[in-house]
């Protein structure tokens, strides 16, 4: 019978410390981060298939079998989003259960299965089927995929990291795009299908998160997949930030299990802990969805309509490189500019842009989806460059902020399900902004639709500078007592460890007094 691990156990006295270059620090978190970013990759493939399919339905191709009327298109633009809930309320539970990885080999399996449905399909129901699947799978991959980035990576590297998620489901519309111009739907459906398979087997070769295996009481593997996200070091090497983070996660588990199998369990979610941040990123979903998933799923459509200066199935691959820069340039700026000035920046660009096409859109006479209209040859450019502009700036940060600072806002103890509720929420508000479209543009026309989400945009510049706290550079701690009300984050970019993290290394409370709740039992 083996015996009971213990923080303190099996590790070896005689190992001495070895220095780690913070080169090889980084690359060892970079390589774990971007083998999970290839099922975001996947996730990106999942929602390029609505806008192909949408061009290839409406009736256009002869050889075609199913052809839907314009409530069917509505429902292909929006379904996906409409079962994503589902996965998320499922999401957190599941990847405190099984673990961030093998929940996303699950999902990469579940992905698999759509694209094939996807490829045989025969029947309209067949496809509705597929979106509803691959909703449902994006749902389930949040809170592993988020949670994971969050807790493997230092505080320096959180925000830089986290944005290359982002950028992962950008490359994936983006490669959706090309090669729905470039084969029939269904042979891309079957590619499509090839990459979560190789993820499947990349995923073998990453560490599982140290936060999740000491909340299994599993602290030699812990300790050693700490030592490869590390640096590929010795264990000696990330003691001192093992025995933190082993401190505080036993501490709030042993508070958990007191309140277990009673309503005191939901109290997590009363607290000011789970209020304020859930309201904060429910407000950025919103900014995120009015316009950003419009402009992919109907982009197609919007270049035939707006005469744009080329064929409107290469501006809509544009579309998905200028989402990739936005997401790359994110990755380069977070550190020094911080989540605050890029948010403002970018809601700034997004409005400017919504006002420019709906201006465009006005003068051209496009008034709904059916118009036919001629374009000005000297000035079709315009559309592009903005919708192009709205696109670069809507992944520079605004899209990204909820996905960047949900894994960061709420405490360990409630986190999984958070993360997961937090998703939830989101894609329900993308849900309704995507099934309403058309409705909104037979009620105050496209231009109106278009100025609506620009006046959104640049209202959206105050809110954010109201309710949004500057998280980057900042621990798991620092921003978990701030929004419990103990300590007040500022709006300046950490660079450096505070005295609060000292504190807390040292296992002092705010107040300067010994913190016994963080001593080893």
């Amino acid at each position: 019978m083996r015996s009971k691990e213990t923080c303190d156990g099996n590790l070896d006295n005689s190992e001495v410390k070895k220095e780690v270059s913070k080169l090889r620090i980084c690359l060892a978190q970079i390589v774990a981060v971007n083998v999970k970013n290839v099922l975001l990759v996947v996730y990106g493939l999942t929602l390029g298939m609505p806008t192909m399919l949408i061009s290839n339905l409406t009736g256009s191709d002869k050889d075609e079998p199913i052809v839907l009327d314009d409530d069917g298109i509505s429902w292909l633009g929006s379904l996906n989003f409409l079962s994503v809930p589902i996965g998320c309320l499922i999401s957190g539970t599941m990847a405190s259960t099984l673990g961030r990885i093998r929940s996303m080999q699950v999902i990469c399996i579940l992905f698999f299965g759509a694209f094939l449905l996807y490829y045989s399909a025969s029947q309209s129901w067949h496809l509705f089927f597929a979106l509803f699947l691959t909703g449902f799978s994006g749902g389930l991959l949040e809170a592993p995929t988020l949670i994971y980035t969050v807790e493997i990576t230092d505080a320096n590297l959180r925000g830089a990291l986290c944005s290359t998620s982002s950028a992962a489901i950008a490359i994936g519309v983006m490669v959706c795009f090309i090669l729905g111009t470039v084969f029939p739907w269904r042979v891309m459906a079957i590619i499509n299908g090839s990459i979560p398979i190789t993820e499947l087997a990349l995923l073998m070769f990453i560490p599982e998160s140290p936060y999740w295996l000491i909340s299994r009481k599993e602290f030699q593997r812990a300790r050693k997949n700490l030592a490869w996200l590390r640096g590929w070091c010795g264990l000696a090497s990330i003691e001192e930030e093992f025995q933190n983070i082993c401190n505080k996660l036993l501490a709030e588990q042993q508070q958990s299990s007191e309140n277990k199998c009673s309503l005191n369990s939901l109290k997590g979610y009363f607290k000011s802990t789970f209020v304020k941040p859930y309201l904060i990123v429910c407000v950025t979903f919103v900014l995120a969805n009015f316009g950003t998933p419009q402009i992919n799923v109907y982009a197609v459509k919007l270049f035939e309509l707006l005469k744009v200066s080329i064929n409107a199935y290469y501006a809509t691959i544009l579309v998905g490189v200028a989402e990739i820069l936005g997401s790359i340039l994110l990755i380069i700026l977070v550190k020094p500019m911080g989540k605050r000035r890029l948010s403002f920046t970018t809601q700034l660009g997004i409005s400017i842009g919504f006002l420019i096409t709906g201006i465009y859109a006005y003068n051209i006479g496009v008034l709904n989806f059916e118009t036919t209209a001629v374009a000005n040859s000297d000035y079709n450019w315009i559309p592009l460059v903005s919708i192009l502009s709205i696109a670069f700036f809507s992944y520079l940060m605004t899209f990204s902020l909820p996905w960047i600072i949900m894994g960061e806002v709420y405490p360990s103890d409630i986190r999984d399900n958070a993360s997961g509720i937090s998703a939830g929420t989101g894609y329900i508000i993308a849900f309704l902004s995507n099934k309403c479209l058309l409705s909104l543009v037979e009620e105050i026309t496209l231009p109106g639709v278009l100025w609506l989400y620009s006046v959104v945009a640049f209202l959206g510049i105050f809110v954010l500078y109201l309710i949004l706290p500057e998280t980057e550079g900042k621990s798991l701690f620092e921003i978990t007592e701030h929004f419990a009300g103990r300590a007040k984050l500022d709006n300046k970019v950490g660079k450096k460890a505070s005295k609060l993290i000292h504190d807390f290394a040292n296992n002092v409370n705010c107040d300067g007094v010994a913190n016994k709740g963080f001593n080893e039992s």
